[in-house]
């Protein structure tokens, strides 16, 4: 009796997607009329056909040991649920037939892969699939272009503090984003508590769960439903509010107008940011906001409970990309005695999903390693301090001054007196000049500036008097380190932000570096280069 292990994808399964439904169907369906046995039922949904099958959540398990030798079969309803890609496509042929295995699709009886003309039909097949999903790629992509170039919305959730309306573009219905008067009044909320009233990020999303405050999601649901029949509704996930996502939300610049795409701004021909909404937030507003989050109070103070402590979070990080934390293990000596040793360990020791390696070092030795690589690298460049420059545009004010201009002309015409003639042309010289002046001065978008302060790292580390001053320090000025191995036979990586790559000899007072880079994408370009150097998949980012 065979053994068969049921697969069923579906590259996007909502609600009203029946997909993958019919797909479980029609598999026990043919497992009952075969009478084989059914090792395992996989489901993976929202997964696209051109991932790798050894990378996919719930199907790469049965590819591997041990449980690689528990069915005989794969089958699945259609031959590109296996997958869209025909190299894949190829590999996984190659690998069936040298493990023993066999595949069987229900749409195609005469499907068989261990003949040479099967093998060629169902290679056929696969590239067939191939260039479809190609094609349906170029056509989003090229949608895609077009949404963002006009600054249209594509679709999707909707980023908080924002919704979507409808209105005409060159003759047909679009839409674009504009401020919500619900959510926009969310986000300065949190904004005035964190940078003004001393409020972490914890706090908020506490208070907002208490007040049943909806997520992102959720809002847009509840928004879309209205006016919308009982059956047509789509229901509301209750999705609760967390540190994680609320501060990724406040951190995002999608706040000041910004267009995002994977979590990264739209950048323009020039290299600027492409605003295609007003801001929830001016560029000022949002720095403070950012610098609050990074520094909030209680932030490397002990918790609550007694729990550990962890001052380096968010410096160190394992090799795998996940932070690092402290634990303390206890060890009593042979004169009874009670020894305690602090390790800084990856997080995926906590977890299920544990990374390859995880990285275990002594806090001791890890802190000596952090502030010598740190020292050696920024100790004698200028320490730099961030501030943000706001932009200049005197569109509004040209295009308001010109109107003023139109109204004066025709009030011109209209005046009787010699006096109000004069004062009325007085008064459009006045603007003249006010207009030439400002369309002789150029725009400027709002910038991010880097300041030295006129002394090396180095005294400013030596005056700090423990781990937790040093550390809020290097999350401010972005420096991150990745660990592997142990303290006895491993490594530390050292990402060192671009700012902090010129000797204080070369910045002089009061000079300031524009244009800088976000240090958040700098460590994660830093991080995947590392990763490639190794030989090592993409891993986990995580942004701060």
């Amino acid at each position: 009796m065979k053994r068969v292990l049921a697969v069923q994808r579906i590259s996007r399964d909502t609600e009203a997607s029946s997909a993958l439904t019919r797909q479980e169907e029609a598999l026990t369906l043919a497992i009952r009329r075969d009478g084989c046995t059914e090792v395992a039922r996989v489901v993976d949904a929202t997964v696209s056909g051109a991932v790798n099958l050894d990378q996919r959540p719930s199907l790469r398990k049965w590819l591997a040991e041990p449980l690689v030798h528990e069915w005989d079969v794969l089958m699945v309803t259609d031959q590109d649920r296996i997958t869209r890609d025909d190299m894949h496509w190829w590999r996984f042929v190659d690998w069936i037939l040298k493990n023993g295995k066999d595949i069987r699709v229900l749409a195609d009886p005469a499907f068989d892969i261990r003949s040479e003309d099967g093998r060629i039909l169902a290679g056929v097949k696969a590239a067939q699939a191939a260039k479809y999903r190609k094609a349906v790629q170029a056509q989003q992509l090229d949608r895609t272009r077009y949404f963002r170039e006009n600054g249209l919305w594509n679709g999707g959730i909707w980023p908080f503090g924002y919704r979507a309306e409808t209105f005409s573009h060159l003759g047909e219905p679009r839409k674009r984003l504009v401020v919500d008067p619900c959510t926009s009044q969310l986000v300065r909320e949190a904004f005035e508590r964190i940078v003004h009233g001393g409020d972490t990020v914890y706090a908020v999303a506490r208070d907002w769960n208490g007040r049943g405050v909806p997520s992102a999601r959720d809002h847009q649901r509840r928004e879309q439903n209205k006016g919308l029949p009982g059956h047509e509704r789509r229901p509301e996930k209750g999705t609760r509010w967390s540190v994680t996502p609320l501060r990724n939300m406040l951190r995002s610049p999608a706040l000041t107008g910004v267009m995002m795409h994977r979590s990264e701004p739209v950048l323009d021909a020039e290299g600027q940011p492409v605003v295609w909404a007003d801001a929830v937030l001016t560029p000022e507003q949002f720095a403070a906001l950012q610098d609050a989050i990074l520094t909030e109070p209680g932030e490397g103070k002990p918790r609550q409970g007694g729990s550990r402590r962890t001052p380096l979070l968010g410096v160190v990080f394992c090799i795998c990309g996940r932070p690092m934390y402290a634990r303390d293990q206890k060890n009593r000596l042979a004169d009874g005695t009670l020894r305690v040793l602090t390790y800084y360990q990856c997080r995926s020791l906590s977890e299920m999903d544990r990374c390859d390696a995880p990285s275990v070092w002594r806090a001791e030795s890890l802190c000596r390693t952090v502030e010598q690589r740190f020292l050696d690298e920024a100790g004698d460049r200028s320490e730099m301090r961030r501030t943000y420059a706001p932009g200049r545009d005197h569109s509004a004010a040209i295009a308001e001054l010109r109107g003023a201009l139109a109204n004066l002309t025709t009030a011109i015409g209209r005046a009787v007196s010699p006096m109000a003639v004069e004062a009325l042309t007085q008064q459009m010289d006045e603007h003249v000049k006010t207009i030439t002046r400002l369309e002789a001065e150029l725009a400027a978008p709002a910038r991010r500036l880097e300041e030295p302060t006129g002394a090396p790292c180095r005294e400013r580390w030596r005056a700090m008097e423990d781990w937790e001053a040093r550390a809020t320090f290097l999350r401010r000025t972005g420096v991150r380190f990745y660990c592997e191995g142990t303290h006895r036979s491993g490594d530390v990586h050292m990402y060192l932000p671009t700012t902090l790559r010129r000797p204080v000899h070369d910045v002089g007072e009061g000079e300031g570096v524009s244009g800088i880079e976000c240090h958040d994408e700098g460590a994660r370009r830093f991080f995947l280069g590392l990763r490639r150097a190794k030989g090592l998949g993409p891993g986990f980012w995580y942004a701060r």
